[in-house]
């Protein structure tokens, strides 16, 4: 696989961190032609596995990004850490979720981190764009349930032409990479704390959100005056 840039390494663990999961989410996609015992055990535990992964892949980004000293955009991993929804299987038998809130808040975390990465790297802009594809699929199918999967491919598919293509000093993630996106056109101090506002407010809903979710208001009693 192609040598991307200073941060090469890290690469390469993501490329295994969504290989993975993408196997592990097209196996589940045989759960509609089993007739097996086993596997049907294998697939009820499934969405949880799934679940784990995603957050080993959010975990990944908020040490990367802790790192290079964005404590906000690391604590707004952690916040989406603990407040992943939970996976199921849905009438097509497709695993997924349906958190519009989440999804755009996952999607707006990933986008702050790759807005202000320091280094340049053409992974800013086909980071962004992979991110959009899934959005803008989700709107396209009406189905926000089905954005795991478009996330999960889109991903995969990135991978797999990297894997095809990038040789002889030529990196496919250079298809999306402009001069636009280059550290000093896109980290500026407005930029930076506008979108540390953003973060924030957005931690606080999400983290008021997974409270109110488990600290139900308890019922009032009821007054008898028969």
């Amino acid at each position: 696989m192609a040598e991307i840039s200073e941060f090469s390494n890290f690469i390469q663990i993501k490329y295994y961190s969504i290989l993975i999961p993408a196997i592990l989410f097209s196996f589940s996609k045989c759960k509609p032609h089993s007739t097996s015992e086993s596997f049907e055990k294998v697939f009820a535990i499934m969405p949880g596995i799934l679940r784990l992964a995603l957050a080993l892949n959010i975990a990944e980004a908020v040490v990367y990004v802790f790192l290079f000293d964005k404590f906000v955009t690391a604590f707004f991993g952690l916040v989406l850490m603990f407040t992943i929804p939970k996976f199921s299987y849905d009438e097509n038998q497709d695993i997924g979720f349906e958190d519009l809130l989440w999804t755009i808040s996952y999607s707006m975390c990933l986008m702050i981190g790759l807005l202000f990465h320091p280094l340049e790297s053409p992974l800013t802009s086909s980071g962004i764009a992979i991110l959009a594809i899934a959005l803008l699929s989700c709107v396209y199918v009406q189905k926000w349930k089905k954005w795991i999967s478009f996330r999960v491919y889109s991903l995969y598919y990135l991978i797999i032409l990297d894997a095809l293509f990038s040789r002889n000093g030529f990196s496919i993630y250079d298809w999306f990479y402009s001069k636009s996106f280059s550290p000093e056109n896109r980290i500026t101090p407005l930029s930076e704390n506008l979108f540390r506002i953003v973060s924030i407010g957005l931690c606080m809903i999400l983290l008021y959100r997974w409270w109110k979710v488990r600290n139900p208001p308890s019922p009032r009693s009821s007054v008898n005056f028969s």
